[in-house]
């Protein structure tokens, strides 16, 4: 087992989280199953949608991609129509901040997420940093 580092592109900003151990082959190749890769993409929504200043139609894509949503089912999810949704994504229309609020709300009750939030708090804030592209 080695620490990762996964730098996660969110829209216009990256996200480094260095919160998980890898297990590493005898070649010094770490491996990592599709259920981690899920679990970095939620996180990293959640940290630009709660951190980032400024929120655009790429990140609003890659939260809702990375729950695994459609624009409908995302939109019924914050009770708004999936023509919102897309208008949002394609810039056509600002998200509110309530809207955001209810995104993240839905990216955090993700699972997995609430496991790094609940058992480490100040870990999460150490290991999990914004930066503008």
């Amino acid at each position: 087992m080695r620490a990762h580092v996964k730098r996660t592109r969110v829209g216009r900003y990256k996200v480094d989280d260095g919160s998980q151990m890898l297990p590493t082959c005898e070649n010094g190749h770490q491996e990592m199953a599709l259920s981690d890769l899920a679990e970095y993409e939620r996180r990293a929504a959640a940290v630009v949608l709660s951190e980032a200043a400024d929120i655009g139609g790429a990140e609003i894509r890659f939260a809702r991609k990375a729950l695994g949503l459609t624009q409908a089912r995302l939109g019924t999810l914050l009770d708004v129509a999936p023509e919102t949704v897309s208008r949002w994504e394609t810039g056509s229309e600002t998200m509110s901040r309530v809207s955001r609020l209810a995104l993240l709300a839905v990216v955090q009750d993700a699972p997995g997420l609430a496991r790094l939030e609940k058992n480490e708090p100040a870990r999460a804030a150490e290991v999990l940093r914004v930066h503008a592209a």
